[in-house]
């Protein structure tokens, strides 16, 4: 599920990175490397630019739209049938 209001979603004081990783160490039950990984393909696959640099920001940093993206990848960190 994706909500519409994105900044309601995300924790303000958790990097998006931190976020991103423990949906994926939750679900698919990787190592912290496997899930940094993953969290940056899944950043790069929903049209993040920059990545690296954008797992160490907080919610705040990212406009309406970027913070949308996110929760984009968070959803398919659980590696959902479509």
């Amino acid at each position: 599920m994706v909500f519409q209001e994105p900044m309601t979603s995300l924790n303000p004081v958790r990097s998006i990175g931190s976020q991103i990783i423990e949906s994926i160490e939750q679900n698919l039950n990787l190592t912290r490397v496997q899930a940094q990984s993953r969290a940056l393909d899944l950043l790069k696959e929903v049209g993040v630019a920059d990545p690296e640099r954008r797992l160490k920001q907080y919610p705040h940093h990212f406009s309406g739209g970027m913070r949308q993206r996110v929760m984009i990848a968070i959803a398919l960190a659980a590696d959902p049938k479509l």
